[in-house]
Formats: C-alpha cells, structure tokens, sequence
C-alpha cells in the first residue's frame, strides 16, 4: 500500500509512459531522477556526460574532479498538483586534492486523497521524502576523473517513517577538445528504507552519457541512456541541448523518451553565474521549474580584448587582450591560448610566474601564418604556487577582411 501511495506521487512529477518509464516512475528513490539546476532540467536530465557544477554531486560525482569555482544552486519544482520538490547543493573545489559537494533534497507531495479497495475516500495522507548527499571527486589525469557520493534518505509517509543510506560512483573523461563521457552507477549501495510492511529498497542504474561541445562552447549536445540493472532489459534514452546567444542568453530543450517527456528551459548568465527556468510537459500535465546557481571564489581573473574586431591586413592590425589578476599566492605558470571554430589552437604562448599585464595578437598562428577569418576564443590558465588553477571564460574575437584592399594585400602575400 505504501509504494502505491508513493508511486501515485511520482507520478505527479513525471507521470509514466512506456516501458522503462512504468518500471521506475513508481519505485523507491524515483524523486531523485529529477533532483538539479534549472541547466539540467531543461536538457531533459541528460547530464552524465556533462555533469558540472554543484548539480555533479546528485548527477554524477566523477565531475567533482573538474570543478572550478565555488558553486552554490539551487531549484524549485512545482507541478500541477501541488507537489513541490526543492534542491540546494554547493561544491567547493579543493584543487590538487579534489573537490567536494553537498546537497539537500525534499520532496512534499502535499495532501493527496487516501482511498480503500473500494476506491472510496478515508481520509488524506501525505509523502515527505529527503536526500542528504556529500560527494567527493578527484581528477585522476587530466582528462579522468573519479567520484563518489554518499547519501542518507528519509521517508514519511501515511504515519510511517524510514531511513537509510546508499552510496553512488561516477566518473567523467575528456575525449576531445570537442567531446566528454561518463559513467554513473546511481545506488551501488541501495539505501533500504524498512516498514513494518516490508523493505522498499533504492534501484541500482547504469548510466552512460555523451557531451559534444561546439563553436566555442556555445552549443553543447548530450545523451544519456541507462538501464536499470535490478529490471529488466529495457534502457531508456535521454537527449539534450543547450545554445547560446549573444554570450549570455541560454536556450535548452530536451527530451525523456520513457516518460515521453519534453523540456525547454531559458537561462541568463552575469559572469560565471546564472539564473534559470525550466518547463518539463507530457500527455498528463508539467511540471514548472525555476532556479540559480551561483559561483565565486578561486581567483579573481578576468581576460578581455580590445578591439574584438580586426583586420590583420586593414588599418586596425592587431587585438590588445588586457589580463587582470588578484592573487595572493605566488604564481607558477600560465597558458594563453586562441582556438578557431573547430576548436583547434592556432596561437599558443605559455610562461612561468605572474602573466604580464597584456598581450597582443596580429591574428597569426604561431609558425606566422595568417588566419582564415571568422570568430576565435581566447582563454587564460593561470595555476599558482599550490596547484589551483583557474582558467577564464572564453573571450571571443573576430577576425575579418572587409575590403577589397585586405583582399589584395592577402593574395600579394
């Protein structure tokens, strides 16, 4: 009776349909499948190979590895019916030893109608479920990272209660400048809630995901597919994607093929920071989803570019890229790079202590040729004396050859 009672909640979060939809909708710990930030939501949960941020903590602890900076996020969901599920995480990077995460999920389902065999109404009952979770992630290579999260949970539901504690692993690899995989296994260690009715225990899953970043970061693909290892064969697919226009407008939108659920969401970024929402819809009704995350800490370092359109054969030859970096701690090295569209590097300059103040670019590779035209992305690394490293976000520029006396010069060269 209680997992009835439980799984007509789920249901008011993503009502099932399908398969694998009917299999896990309904199960213990389901609530958790839909625990993130607005970024996520809106990319109908396909995370696991992109896994950033505080979000990493529940989605897939092995990006813990790559956290840079400090982040705190948080979201509110509220369906149709009145159910309303909240999540606050923060992940704090500790460099060379890692970076860990906590997080905090609650989902009330409200007062919902409690009905006998005879589906007549007795009364009401309520379901209050929780998550506490503290996750640890560690880059093994600099391209691999490992991580786990440990997470306690809480039922109360028709005058009963239940606890118990499970464990998940992650881990996350860079392929490519363009291309990110990773690996969850939610509920290794299944928590175990136990009534005097019987033991309801968290499924284990399996999830594989895929991420694709082009032109710059600012269009990222994902897709996830997982299978419940305690069900039967069926797997379900997830897909996502995320575009962004004039650098700080977010448009994503998503797909859950088991729950035949479509997601949209928007999303405004001021720096490393970002707010958004998200709306997940199916045959049964949506669910409206809202939230922030929220970064600081690490160094305070800014790259910016002056002008951000050139011509290296017009009048304005070059581009001044002004470094600003507050720092206490001794620097020990620093990597500046351009990329083109294909995300290839075609200017690279490094050096040992402080960055200097400024640098400029011709726009030339480093053997002196010239570039095509089009946008290019420049980053700063900058890692101090204790291994902390920080890197900018991308600082785009463009080059271009307007007039025919550009033209001219380039093919007498």
């Amino acid at each position: 009776m209680k997992k009835l009672m439980s799984c007509a909640v789920m249901l008011m979060l993503a009502p099932a349909a399908g398969a694998y939809g009917a299999q896990t909708a309904g199960l213990p710990g389901a609530y958790l499948d839909f625990v993130g930030g607005p970024r996520l939501s809106g990319m109908g949960r396909a995370y696991v190979g992109l896994a950033e941020g505080a979000d990493a903590v529940s989605w897939n602890p092995g990006g813990l590895g790559f956290l840079r900076p400090n982040v705190v996020g948080f979201m509110h969901t509220q369906t149709e019916e009145q159910a309303r599920l909240d999540y606050v995480g923060y992940a704090q990077p500790i460099y060379r030893w890692g970076a860990l995460g906590l997080a905090y999920t609650r989902l009330d389902s409200g007062a919902l109608p409690q009905t006998d065999e005879f589906n007549r109404t007795v009364g009401q009952f309520r379901d209050l479920q929780q998550a506490f979770m503290a996750g640890y992630g560690l880059a093994v290579h600099p391209r691999l990272s490992l991580g786990g999260t440990f997470k306690f949970a809480q039922q109360s539901l028709s005058g009963a209660s239940a606890k118990g504690w499970g464990m998940d692993l992650g881990a996350l690899a860079k392929l490519q400048d363009h291309y990110q995989a990773g690996v969850r296994v939610r509920n290794l260690i299944s928590p175990r809630l136990s009534y005097d009715s019987g033991v309801d225990s968290f499924s284990r899953v399996v999830t594989l995901g895929l991420a694709g970043k082009w032109l710059q970061e600012r269009l990222a693909v994902t897709a996830d597919v997982e299978r419940g290892a305690d069900s039967s064969g069926d797997v379900n697919w997830r897909l996502g994607a995320e575009g962004t226009l004039w650098r700080v407008v977010k448009l994503r939108a998503g797909f859950d093929f088991a729950m035949k659920e479509f997601s949209v969401g928007v999303g405004y970024q001021w720096g490393r920071s970002s707010v958004g929402a998200a709306i997940g819809s199916n045959q049964y009704g949506f669910a409206q989803k809202v939230g922030m995350d929220y970064a600081f800490g690490g160094y305070d370092l800014i790259l910016s570019a002056a002008p951000e359109v050139f011509s290296p054969m017009g009048l304005t030859k070059r581009t001044i890229f002004a470094i600003k970096l507050n720092h206490s701690t001794p620097i020990d090295a620093w990597v500046f790079e351009i990329r083109n569209q294909h995300n290839d590097v075609v200017y690279k300059v490094m050096g040992s202590g402080r960055p200097p103040t400024e640098l400029t670019w011709d726009g030339r590779t480093s053997y002196g040729m010239v570039v095509a035209p089009g946008a290019y992305g420049a980053t700063l690394n900058v890692t101090d004396k204790n291994g902390r490293t920080e890197i900018t976000p991308v600082q785009t520029v463009r080059v271009q050859y307007g007039t025919p006396l550009d033209e001219l010069e380039i093919s007498v060269r």
